[in-house]
């Protein structure tokens, strides 16, 4: 069920059935870490059946990664001490007092507050009967806190970027492992699924240079060191090969002049991501202009 990265380290994977992201473990000497909550108590009871098989430290902390629902809404089964990001709190203490029936989500959906890809996952984990809570962390932080399991640390840096202004990472330096969370994801929640290449590229810049043998995203398989920079690479260079362009035709025509072919349906993509996040960028300036 947990899969064992390094001697230490310990990931239960990603299932997008329900949007489940991925689960993290960091075992020290005296306390273990858990990275991200769960989207649902079901997914929180899940992982930690699995860690009592592994013998490890008790788990005393709870790292959250941001404050999207399928990262907390497991947080309160855990009970454990909960660290997030400043920016996280308002974000948990706003959820704490919503209601969650299909009326409920079916209006915030059509306000703009939610979108119909989360609430239709929200459906799916919980079913017509939703017991949900979500509840405030306990120690907060504004750009770095390192916590201390016994022989090994944790680093929770802020990462921000536009998917979730706090965005967090969990490195522990000691095995080379960055929990990335959905700090390099799309914006998705305004429109068209997209990437701002400044953004992106800030993001980066902010991780790269960090000794990492594993990096752990939420939704996607664990990648190796060399795997993880031909991937941010790849999508820099396709970032610089849309310009500033908001025409998907001409960024597709620019791709098969420059590879002499279609782009796969995964570039594809990745390459109008980058002309709706165009789009977003100059319909703000143009806002901000009248």
């Amino acid at each position: 069920m947990l899969r064992q990265l390094t001697p230490h380290v310990f990931v239960m994977k990603h299932n997008h059935d329900t949007d489940r992201p991925a689960l993290g473990l960091i075992a020290g000497e005296t306390a273990s870490l858990v990275v991200d909550g769960g989207n649902s108590p079901a997914h929180a009871r899940a992982f930690l059946q699995g860690i009592s098989a592994l013998g490890v430290a008790a788990p005393r902390y709870l790292a959250l990664t941001h404050w999207h629902w399928d990262h907390v809404f497991g947080a309160p089964e855990m009970g454990l001490t909960t660290l997030a990001n400043r920016r996280t709190q308002p974000h948990l203490l706003q959820m704490a007092g919503y209601t969650w029936d299909d009326d409920a989500l079916a209006h915030r959906v059509a306000q703009g507050e939610e979108i119909a890809f989360c609430a239709e996952n929200i459906k799916r984990e919980f079913g017509a009967q939703r017991a949900i809570a979500v509840q405030g962390a306990d120690i907060l932080f504004d750009q770095t806190l390192t916590v201390e399991l016994g022989g090994l640390t944790c680093q929770l840096i802020h990462l921000g970027g536009e998917h979730s202004e706090d965005s967090t990472v969990v490195y522990c330096p000691q095995e080379g492992v960055l929990f990335l969370g959905d700090g390099l994801c799309q914006e998705m929640f305004h429109g068209e699924w997209s990437y701002d290449l400044a953004d992106y590229r800030a993001r980066i810049d902010k991780i790269k240079d960090l000794s990492c043998r594993f990096y752990v995203n939420s939704h996607w398989d664990v990648q190796g060191a060399d795997e993880f920079t031909a991937y941010y690479r790849r999508l820099i260079a396709l970032g610089e090969l849309a310009g500033e362009s908001t025409d998907p035709a001409d960024v597709l025509g620019r791709y098969r002049r420059a590879h002499g072919c279609d782009p796969d349906e995964e570039t594809e993509g990745d390459l109008l991501s980058f002309v709706h996040g165009n789009r977003k960028r100059q319909a703000a300036k143009k806002g901000s202009q009248q």
